[in-house]
């Protein structure tokens, strides 16, 4: 057999590596383009989205509706395909998989978290994540189980002694935002939850009420801060919803479990914009990553375009 390599294969090994080296430079390029600097997750807890913006009224979330969906692009496919319970579905927001953990806080995500990822590859510290609670199980997204990754780079968390009162999670969100800076935040806001698990239906709307001003306060503390203004994305969504028929609990992978809100916003992301392809919760790890400039390998999703591809003037 000959040794000798043609001149079309040499031809072609060329080009293959110009285009190895073109598509790592418009990634590059991508990645230095994007304005955000910090994204904050604010997670309204087990909400159905025929009590969101699948509602023709929107009664029970007029702030977000009226004066923060203009702000950004709200997503009408966005979908939890993996378990639809609180630990695993906010590991898997995290972590870009569909991880699947204890329910009662006593595991940790199998794959590395945002806030690892965003450690290691950047060499930040531990001030610039946090955990703000909200459901003092999940504290246990500070780090991943990952033998790569793990404690060492992982978050900060503040916790609350009254994990069901969304007003005292704001405070402790507003605290770490405006006293931090964080690059990456992730706020739970546990009443709807726990109202809905005990079939208190008027309580629980009101719930839902009161997380959407209070999600509207976040905002305004973000836009209002000299250091976040302006270079701060913000996710608004659910980790899981409800069974269509019964608000008392979830777990399957019926519609009311699976069709979940979300809202984007910040310098990246157009306004007014209602994006109608599927998008899956998993995606939301890779977004992030894009938008903060780092890789996540080890993440099943694929990054949400129209989240990070605004035309910069």
């Amino acid at each position: 057999m000959s040794n000798i390599v043609s001149m079309a294969e040499m031809r072609t090994c060329i080009l293959r590596a110009a285009w190895a080296s073109l598509f790592l430079l418009s990634m590059c390029i991508s990645l230095s383009a994007q304005r955000s600097k910090h994204v904050v997750i604010v997670v309204l807890d087990g909400v159905r989205y025929t009590e969101t913006f699948g509602d023709s009224t929107h009664s029970n979330i007029p702030v977000i509706w009226n004066q923060l969906r203009p702000q950004g692009t709200l997503y009408t496919s966005f979908r939890n395909d993996g378990v639809t319970w609180t630990n695993s579905s906010h590991a898997s927001i995290l972590s870009g998989t569909r991880d699947s953990v204890r329910n009662n806080g006593t595991q940790r995500p199998h794959s590395p978290t945002l806030f690892e990822y965003f450690r290691k590859h950047t060499a930040g510290k531990a001030e610039q994540c946090w955990v703000a609670l909200g459901k003092t199980k999940l504290q246990m997204l500070s780090h991943s189980n990952h033998p790569n990754y793990g404690a060492a780079y992982g978050a900060k968390v503040k916790t609350s002694r009254a994990e069901y009162d969304d007003i005292t999670t704001f405070e402790n969100a507003r605290s770490v935002l405006s006293g931090y800076h964080p690059a990456i935040t992730i706020v739970n806001l546990a009443a709807t939850d726990e109202l809905a698990h005990n079939n208190r239906r008027e309580e629980y709307i009101s719930a839902i009420n009161r997380a959407d001003l209070l999600i509207g306060l976040v905002w305004n503390v973000i836009q209002s801060d000299s250091l976040l203004h302006d270079r701060t994305t913000m996710f608004v969504m659910n980790d899981h919803g409800r069974h269509t028929k019964d608000i008392t609990t979830h777990g399957d992978q019926c519609e009311g479990c699976q069709h979940i809100m979300l809202l984007v916003l910040g310098p990246d992301t157009q306004k007014g914009v209602i994006d109608s392809t599927l998008c899956k919760q998993i995606d939301i790890a890779p977004t992030v990553g894009r938008l903060l400039g780092f890789p996540t390998p080890f993440s099943a999703g694929t990054a949400i375009q129209s989240a990070i591809l605004k035309q910069h003037e």
